[in-house]
């Protein structure tokens, strides 16, 4: 489960007090380690390792265990002397990582308060959940109903809200200054990660606060639709509306992974550019505060998100661009981010160049893997088969190919794939087999626990029908996209955009 109530989970831990006592380490200049015991865990050292080197003027003080209201005092108390000569060596800003470091509680004043009156320093501190990135940016989520972000403390000053993220991202200014709140019918709001878009009126929770969840990406922000029911001109309208600097540098996510290379693909025709898509969201997991500690990993995983708003498998695919049906790429989608599914795909020079065998090759698709022989290339079925949170297609295409050296490399491949991928698998057949080789294939799935799918048609041009083999031209969604509902729509939100 993503981290959505982590405060809550400090605050049960906070109660119950630290067992031993409270030691502080250092763990290079001016970064200080608070933590119960002789030693700190080799994961506190971890986290401190990805915030240094410090720059001048700062310091850091990293808690890695659960304070309750009179180990504030206590914390104060047992640094003072690590800051004095911090103070003495002209720091002007602390940084705690500390979980909760930010908020104050009836009249108990939060430990940032303190440290800043204290010994006058400006104090950045979270009031969530504290996490530490592999880039060593921090991350706080900052949640409807349950605030956090990162806040700066400077004495004798009203604290005031940063940012979910630390440094600030470049593209964060521009994101918050589009001029765009409403596009017919739809809620535009920005999110620690980017902007989300959702239809006007009541939401579901998990539709209000799932985009809230989302860490952002110092690359570029993120576009997160919050319904399948947003038509695709609303978000090209909003990403029009981004700045040139950071509007190819933005990727399209979507709660219901089912549409999104669809709504990609249409919003590259709409706009006559390339929209990069992410296939999930990235979440971080429960567990990046480990049990006893106060700061932890926000290591993020892209995963899709199943109908309860949970994180179901990780995508081969994790990133498409969706080429204009009338630029060069002629409406293609492209994997440019990836990973290699199984250790016996290792070795491939691309995405879709994953030797299996000396025979045949796989290819990363957005809803799972092509296997088919050397040299060929997966059909339309298997390219522009809808993502499922549920399932993970494995398309197979036997047309071609000596079906005798097939079987050991499907046995190998399907033993090294992920608990969770061979739980969601079905293997969905290109062509025709002999009754041994369908036999073959049976056995295979079944040794592994995939299912099996109905055998693939062939989709042919212009009509949408289909034969056996699954080759076959490709063929477009809209026939006429010029006179789409869709162009139309969007060309009267771009003339209302204007009046914005």
């Amino acid at each position: 489960m993503m981290i959505l109530r982590s405060e809550a989970r400090h605050g049960e831990r906070a109660q119950r007090g630290t067992a031993a006592p409270l030691t502080v380490s250092n763990a290079g200049a001016r970064i200080h380690l608070v933590h119960a015991g002789d030693e700190p865990g080799p994961w506190l050292t971890g986290l401190a390792g990805r915030l240094g080197p410090v720059r001048p003027g700062e310091a850091v003080v990293l808690v890695g265990t659960p304070l309750d209201g009179t180990g504030l005092a206590e914390l104060c108390d047992l640094l003072d002397p690590v800051l004095k000569p911090d103070r003495d060596a002209h720091v002007r800003l602390l940084l705690l990582v500390m979980s909760t470091g930010a908020e104050d509680s009836g009249s108990r004043r939060s430990a940032a308060r303190l440290l800043s009156e204290r010994w006058g320093f400006d104090v950045l501190a979270a009031s969530g959940v504290a996490l530490v990135a592999p880039d060593g940016s921090l991350f706080s989520p900052d949640l409807p109903g349950e605030p956090g972000g990162w806040w700066h403390f400077a004495p004798g000053a009203v604290p005031r809200p940063v940012s979910s993220r630390v440094p600030v991202s470049g593209w964060e200014a521009a994101v918050k200054g589009i001029p765009v709140q409403e596009v017919a019918g739809h809620v535009v709001e920005p999110v620690p990660a980017g902007l989300v878009v959702r239809p006007a009126g009541p939401v579901s929770a998990m539709t209000r606060t799932l985009p809230h969840a989302v860490p952002p990406d110092r690359g570029g922000p993120q576009l997160i639709v919050a319904s399948p029911d947003v038509p695709a001109a609303v978000p090209a309208v909003v990403m029009a509306a981004l700045p040139e600097s950071v509007r190819g540098t933005t990727r399209l996510l979507s709660l219901d992974v089912r549409s999104v290379v669809r709504t990609g693909r249409q919003m590259a025709d709409l706009m006559g550019t390339p929209v990069r898509v992410g296939l999930g969201l990235p979440v971080i997991l429960d567990g990046a505060l480990r049990d006893g500690a106060s700061a932890g990993d926000a290591t993020a995983e892209l995963r899709t998100i199943n109908a309860d708003g949970r994180p179901s498998w990780r995508p081969f695919a994790q990133t498409v661009v969706c080429e204009p049906a009338g630029g060069p790429g002629a409406g293609r989608v492209r994997v440019t981010e990836w990973r290699v599914p199984a250790a016996s795909l290792s070795g491939g020079s691309g995405p879709d160049a994953l030797p299996l065998g000396r025979e045949w090759q796989a290819a990363v698709t957005p809803a799972g893997l092509w296997i088919g022989p050397r040299g060929e290339v997966p059909p339309r079925a298997a390219a522009t088969r809808a993502v499922s949170p549920d399932t993970v297609a494995i398309d197979l295409g036997v047309e071609h190919g000596p079906h005798d050296s097939l079987w050991p490399a499907l046995d190998a491949l399907f033993d090294q794939l992920e608990t969770e991928v061979r739980e969601r698998a079905v293997v969905h057949v290109h062509g025709l087999l002999d009754t041994g080789s369908a036999k073959r294939l049976r056995g295979v799935t079944a040794r592994h626990g995939l299912g099996l799918g109905r055998p693939a048609r062939r989709e042919c041009a212009g009509t949408g029908t289909a034969s056996a083999t699954g080759t076959g031209p490709h063929t477009r969604a809209c026939p006429e996209p010029e006179g789409c509902a869709e162009n139309t729509a969007y060309a009267r939100l771009q003339a209302w955009l204007v009046t914005v």
